[in-house]
């Protein structure tokens, strides 16, 4: 069978972690690019072999050989991208949030759903080999039922006042800068892995850095700029959140998150409280799951083809006892869905076991309730 021919909008840094792993998918070829930033784009393609450069996500969803698209744009442009794509007859895996609002988002489900569309979003967290073999675990009632939470996302590459990225501006990255950006993934995390809805929001969103100098140069997130002109701008969005959550069946928890956090570059952290034992998964240590006990040791697991749950064991795809990585679940979420897609186009039966894009809606009504709780000073319910 032929390899299905995929484009990929944006080659910043996500933009390549996608292409990277797609050359590890048997049935994908990347075979176009597209990038306002012309200069980076052709670098790019010239550096990873990929034959056709375009200037803009239109453009290469002009490209009628392309059957896949990953959007890697900014988040501005995700819904108006996302949805031509759908409307277009291709399948789309998109970067987190699929769009600006909730109303989008939901907008894009129904497109989806309409057009028969095979969706993804890069929610690659919940991928680790021990964060599905946590979710099965608690499928199978070894948890028992959820009775709180706590986790925590900290990072430290907006520490300085001269840090900027494009998702401090609320044009561009929308209405919450952290909370939606780190807050997104725990969001995801905390309901696969316990198999509970948020349903209530109370948020605590504050700028620590109000002021920042932007480069009057484009710069890449993540990137950092030493010297170059600069102009003071005044920043509206948050670096730093608190949110307290309610899950569908009453239990409670708690979730921080900052940009300036020195020292703490990907330290993303959930802990699990049952009613028969606790979970804890690190991504500091994300090769290990602890399991605490009341009544008899506590335990850590490994990451273990031969010892994990049935059907999670597939994720560990190095031998017991060499460690799995980022790119290593993102590939996980990349092969569950060309697996999926194969299956689509071959017109065989299929599950969606990977998150999609109503997945993609439902981490942006909870961003929608933490920012009007925000404004409100008040809990507010999760809108579906």
């Amino acid at each position: 069978m032929s390899k299905l021919k995929v484009g990929v909008i944006g080659t910043g840094y996500i933009g390549t972690v996608h292409i990277e792993i797609l050359r590890r998918i048997p049935g994908a070829e990347v075979v176009a690019l597209a990038d306002s930033n012309e200069k980076l784009a052709r670098a790019t393609a010239e550096k990873l072999g990929v034959p056709k450069v375009y200037k803009s996500g239109e453009e290469l969803l002009g490209d009628r050989d392309i059957e896949v698209v990953h959007d890697c744009a900014p988040n501005n442009v995700h819904f108006d991208l996302n949805r031509m794509a759908v409307e277009s007859g291709r399948d789309v895996l998109s970067e987190k949030p699929l769009s600006l609002t909730a109303r989008e988002s939901a907008e894009l489900v129904r497109l989806a759903e309409k057009h028969k569309t095979l969706t993804g979003i890069n929610f690659c967290y919940r991928y680790y080999p021990v964060v599905q073999e946590a979710a099965a675990r608690v499928r199978r009632g070894d948890l028992g039922e959820v009775r709180a939470f706590m986790g925590h996302f900290l990072q430290d590459w907006l520490f300085y006042d001269t840090d900027y990225s494009w998702r401090l501006d609320p044009a561009v990255g929308g209405a919450a800068n952290v909370v939606a950006d780190l807050g997104s993934h725990f969001a995801d995390l905390v309901q696969f892995v316990t198999g509970r809805k948020i349903a209530e929001v109370m948020s605590d969103l504050h700028t620590c850095i109000p002021k920042r100098k932007k480069p009057k140069a484009d710069v890449l997130a993540f990137s950092t700029q030493v010297g170059g002109e600069y102009q003071e701008v005044d920043i509206k969005v948050d670096d730093y959140a608190s949110l307290f959550l309610k899950l569908d069946n009453g239990a409670h928890g708690s979730f921080t998150t900052c940009q300036v956090a020195a020292g703490h570059k990907v330290d993303l952290e959930l802990r699990v409280f049952g009613t028969k034992e606790s979970y804890a998964w690190s991504h500091v240590h994300p090769n290990d799951l602890w399991i605490g006990r009341r009544d008899r040791g506590n335990e850590t697991f490994s990451e273990s083809s031969q010892l994990q749950a049935p059907g999670t064991g597939k994720y560990d795809t190095l031998p017991t006892g060499h460690p799995m990585g980022y790119h290593d679940a993102v590939y996980n979420l990349f092969r569950d869905f060309y697996e999926a897609l194969a299956a689509k186009r071959a017109g065989r039966p299929f599950e969606v076991r990977f998150p999609n894009f109503r997945t993609g809606h439902e981490a942006m009504c909870v961003l929608g309730a933490a920012v009007e709780s925000q404004r409100t000073g008040t809990w507010v319910k999760v809108q579906g």
